[in-house]
């Protein structure tokens, strides 16, 4: 597990835009989406990496923190970014519920 990189499971770079980050995650939440991979596990798994990934990258200060990690411990960044913030922390104050929505709708699943 220590070696996750956000950025590499984003297929971003360190200095993408929030645009960028965004319409990354947007993309590969179509594509692992659970709704569009029944009874694949490992879509599932990739989309719960990809969620975590995602609320990281978009938030300025969790990004910032994860970026400092980088710089210190390399490869071992994730594990060290983890010892400090639990699933809780990650997750507080993501857009992701929105952005589901608005998938949802551009799609047709949503009126």
């Amino acid at each position: 597990m220590n070696s996750k990189d956000y950025y590499q499971l984003l297929g971003v770079g360190p200095n993408a835009s929030p645009k960028q980050i965004k319409d990354a995650y947007r993309q590969l939440a179509f594509k692992y989406h659970p709704d569009r991979n029944e009874g694949n596990p490992e879509a599932a798994e990739q989309m719960k990496w990809v969620n975590e990934a995602y609320a990281v990258l978009s938030n300025p200060s969790k990004k910032k923190d994860y970026d400092r990690f980088r710089q210190q411990f390399g490869a071992s960044a994730y594990g060290q970014f983890r010892q400090n913030y639990s699933d809780q922390d990650i997750f507080s104050g993501s857009d992701i519920n929105r952005i589901f929505e608005q998938m949802s709708r551009a799609s047709g699943l949503r009126g």
